[in-house]
């Protein structure tokens, strides 16, 4: 009799993955434009999500940016959306971003109750690992798409974002431990 269940999603689960789902959104618009792959926000936003928001809702607020953006919303880099997007070479990139998002969230797991240096470096730690699987399913992705070998592919792909994909991680970590604090007033 005294047992609750928590709901699946409740109302303030979905306003928070609404939010960072239009977080993403606008992340991916802010693109430079650096030949077939180009530099946005995106990652940062993917970053910043999984880890205010944990795994579950996280990982969620990527898989409704995706759904959004195969529907035709033009939520992703370019203005582009539509399931032709799956068409282009960086389309490996958006499906990484739903394995980043479990990555990531799942250290906000393990670091519960630890100290803040802890955090910090399991928090840089997954984010790292949740890059490098995004660049291996992009790298995989464009190589089939544009029929480019490994070192051409890793050469446009991934060299070029290595030291901006640092900076963001460095950011979202300051973000996320600055905010994390609040959105759990909702949990």
């Amino acid at each position: 009799m005294g047992e609750t269940k928590k709901q699946f999603a409740t109302v303030q689960d979905m306003v928070l993955v609404a939010v960072f789902t239009a977080l993403i959104s606008v992340c991916s618009w802010i693109t430079v434009s650096a030949g077939q792959v180009p530099f946005t926000l995106q990652t940062f936003a993917v970053f910043v999500a999984a880890g205010i928001l944990g795994a579950k809702r996280g990982t969620l607020a990527v898989i409704v940016y995706l759904l959004i953006g195969f529907a035709g919303a033009p939520v992703f880099a370019g203005f582009a959306g539509g399931l032709s997007v799956l068409a282009s070479p960086t389309a490996g990139y958006l499906i990484g971003f739903v394995f980043t998002a479990v990555i990531v969230g799942f250290s906000t797991k393990i670091v519960k109750e630890k100290r803040e240096i802890t955090k910090i470096v399991v928090m840089a730690a997954t984010m790292i690992l949740g890059a490098v699987v995004y660049y291996i399913f992009g790298t995989i992705w464009f190589m089939f798409v544009t029929e480019m070998n490994l070192i051409s592919s890793l050469t446009l792909c991934v060299i070029p974002f290595i030291i901006p994909d640092l900076v963001k991680i460095a950011v979202a970590i300051i973000i996320v431990n600055r905010l994390k604090k609040y959105v759990q007033i909702f949990n």
